[in-house]
């Protein structure tokens, strides 16, 4: 999993997780304790989202391992070596559960049942797109209610969606750094569904302050521009082969990768907008180039470099971008 998304999830999965077993599960255990034991180091990090859920009468213990997933993969063989490891260390059965929450369709994270002549293995799948957000909307924990932006919105737009999370969030926290707290973990967690730019905008309307400058995907925008600036300045003061080229060459370097850190994060939100845009299938490539502050060309280009990214060939890609294009020239 992304490690900003992991990073949330963690945060987050202490105070929901009775809640989200209850809801998506139907367990409602009276003791759950984290498993501990030491596995070999390949799979420590793998399995520490492992809980055994503990009973009066000890023989219906058992194992239950919840991760999120990002990614579309064939988790078969590797969760059934989880339960072998687990199954031996404490002779308990695994129940395994596995949440989906990527932008990708989950084709191979569907598959859910290992089958061989002499064994069978076979873990829950549960796709948080195809979960109603009423489940968590509503909620009075705020990590809770953050989740409904990864899920099926119903008859809701995208833009009220956001709107019914942002304005439960306030109702719940009052405290302004928990408060942001959250609102940065809801924008974050939105980019898995191409909501940045609408959650922003609900933030504007409603005066929440964003300041885009903070934020880690612009942020490394500027870093990636300076270090490319320093190494540029650095070269450019050893061809001269001289001290003051070098301070000088690092001096205009920094400004430079300044200059282009700041036009690549700045690049990197149009970019985001153009992909935005195009999910919603609703504008011709002249409107969003008005929109995003770009010509078509652009809009065109960053396109195709989407439509690559999903496995199109260029011919496809291209072909779907022409098609596009046709139903707006009666327009």
């Amino acid at each position: 999993m992304s490690g900003k998304f992991d990073k949330i999830l963690k945060e987050n999965i202490k105070p929901i997780e009775s809640p989200l077993l209850k809801k998506l599960l139907g367990i409602d255990p009276t003791m759950l304790i984290p498993y501990d034991a030491k596995m070999q180091i390949t799979f420590e990090r793998e399995m520490d989202h492992i809980r055994i859920v503990k009973h009066k009468n000890k023989k219906l213990d058992y194992g239950l391992q919840i991760e999120f997933h990002t990614s579309n993969e064939d988790l078969r063989k590797r969760n059934l070596v989880h339960y072998s490891f687990f199954h031996n260390n404490t002779g308990l059965r695994l129940k395994q559960v596995i949440i989906y929450i990527g932008r990708d369709k989950p084709t191979l994270i569907k598959r859910n049942r290992l089958r061989h002549k002499d064994l069978q293995h076979r873990f829950k799948v549960i796709i948080l797109e195809e979960v109603s957000k009423d489940m968590f909307i509503d909620s009075d924990i705020p990590e809770e209610v953050i989740i409904a932006i990864l899920c099926d919105y119903g008859n809701d737009s995208r833009e009220e969606v956001a709107q019914k999370i942002l304005t439960r969030l306030k109702q719940l926290e009052k405290r302004g750094t928990l408060l942001r707290k959250f609102q940065k973990q809801l924008l974050t967690l939105s980019r898995l569904r191409n909501m940045e730019l609408i959650v922003i905008n609900q933030m504007e309307t409603m005066n929440i302050h964003y300041d885009i400058e903070k934020d880690g995907l612009y942020l490394e925008g500027i870093e990636k521009g300076i270090q490319k600036g320093l190494e540029q300045g650095i070269e450019k003061g050893r061809e001269q082969g001289i001290e003051k080229g070098v301070e000088k060459g690092i001096e205009q370097g920094l400004k430079k990768g300044r200059e282009e850190g700041r036009e690549e994060g700045i690049e990197l939100e149009k970019r985001n907008f153009v992909h935005n845009l195009w999910s919603l299938q609703e504008f011709s490539f002249e409107k969003m180039a008005l929109m995003v502050g770009l010509d078509a060309d652009q809009v065109q280009k960053i396109l195709l470099e989407l439509l690559l990214k999903e496995e199109k060939t260029e011919e496809e890609a291209l072909a779907t971008i022409e098609q596009y294009k046709l139903r707006f020239s009666d327009n």
